[in-house]
């Protein structure tokens, strides 16, 4: 007899919310194995045995008759179990999936909000942050759990100068306990929610990431900034990917930060900056720019990197003279690390060659960057040059 098994999506895990087709699935089911909550909170429709994840796919293997249940919270593929659970099942008979109501659709509706236009973030026992995506997309639904909880994701938009947006948080849905609050994230954050709780966030001011930045968008002050021709080769020199973590090192006016915020929009960028004015700057063009994702980081390197997450991806603008010594840690801290150094001078250039070579790093070049832009003069345009700047680069997989 060929061996059946069914996931069945539970929704919020309240009977109410089951699909009809889910609900008579789990009736006829000959066994039903689930989470400890969701058997405990279903367990009046019929008997269903609390299990461990590992332990829904051992003993419905295991089970001799058929078909054969398996509860899983929410919909069945929205960051479900059901991908881990159907791949280890397939090799044991059929399978077949029952999608259930996800907190996103539930929290939404309540909200009066669509949610064909959000990007959706897992922060479920899961490391990143929301940062990037409230800064680069209009509507963010996330899910929350461990140490990313309702509260602590609302200060860190606030820290992040993003405590204004409004925010929804849907605690224990579907559950007579069930609360929905909204405010903005600042409001929320002195407020304390349930383990069991998903958020919206809305930011009507989104900026697009797709979007290239001028040295015109940028306050400049006194500090040096890296100019728009050279920002643009080195950030792409760097294969920055969305998720990555990535440091400016001598960040100056932030200006590089924020190229490499946009292009890493779902990652964080530590601004490194040593003098008060820059990090004045950074500081401004971050929250002008919306780059939410840009954290300034004042001190010197590389002891100003201690205690900052392993870095994927590092820009130098700037090393205050210890080149070697800022290298030989992002290497130690991440073998793999991809580096884009910057420098005016040959000498720097020489260095940064060097020490790359020394510490092995993989994929070294270096390329000269030369641009010149037009002005007008009287009915003319003039070209005038900026300044050659080599870019030297290195790391990734070898």
């Amino acid at each position: 007899m060929s061996r059946r098994f069914i996931i069945i999506g539970a929704g919020t895990g309240q009977a109410a919310n089951l699909t009809e087709t889910a609900r008579q699935a789990l009736m006829d089911a000959a066994c039903v194995f689930a989470a400890p909550r969701l058997a405990e909170q279903l367990g009046n429709l019929r008997e269903i045995k609390p299990a461990t994840m590992s332990q829904m796919v051992e003993w419905s293997i295991a089970c001799t008759q058929s078909p054969v249940a398996l509860l899983v919270s929410g919909d069945s593929g929205f960051f479900s179990l059901t991908k881990s659970i159907q791949h280890q099942l397939m090799a044991h008979g059929s399978v077949e999936i029952l999608p259930g109501l996800s907190s996103m659709q539930y929290l939404c509706a309540k909200c009066g909000q669509s949610y064909d236009d959000a990007y959706i973030l897992s922060l479920h026992g899961r490391s990143g942050s929301i940062l990037g995506a409230a800064s680069y997309h209009k509507k963010v639904f996330a899910l929350t759990g461990g140490t990313h909880t309702v509260q602590s994701i609302c200060q860190d938009l606030v820290n992040a100068g993003l405590g204004h947006l409004l925010v929804y948080v849907g605690e224990d849905l579907g559950a007579a306990q069930e609360r929905i609050s909204a405010g903005t994230a600042q409001e929320l954050a002195l407020q304390s929610y349930s383990d069991l709780a998903v958020l919206l966030v809305l930011n009507p001011n989104a900026v697009d990431c797709q979007k290239a930045l001028r040295d015109r968008d940028f306050v400049r002050g006194e500090v040096p900034m890296t100019k728009q021709e050279v920002r643009w080769t080195a950030v792409n020199l760097l294969d920055l990917q969305k998720n990555d973590i990535v440091y400016d090192i001598g960040a100056g006016t932030g200006s590089v930060s924020i190229e490499m915020a946009r292009h890493a929009c779902q990652g964080l960028v530590y601004a490194i900056e040593r003098k008060d004015a820059g990090l004045s700057l950074i500081e401004q063009n971050r929250l002008a720019l919306g780059a939410g994702n840009v954290i300034p980081v004042s001190g010197y390197a590389p002891e100003a990197l201690e205690g900052l997450p392993t870095p994927d991806a590092v820009f130098i603008g700037g090393s205050g003279g210890e080149l070697p010594e800022i290298l030989a840690v992002l290497k130690q801290r991440n073998p793999d690390v991809r580096v884009c150094i910057s420098a005016i001078a040959l000498e720097t250039m020489s260095c940064a060659l060097e020490s790359l070579k020394k510490l092995e790093f993989s994929n070294i070049e270096v390329c000269q960057i030369s641009a010149a832009r037009g002005r007008q003069v009287a009915s003319y345009t003039m070209m005038t040059a900026n300044n050659p700047v080599f870019l030297i680069s290195g790391g990734g997989k070898p």
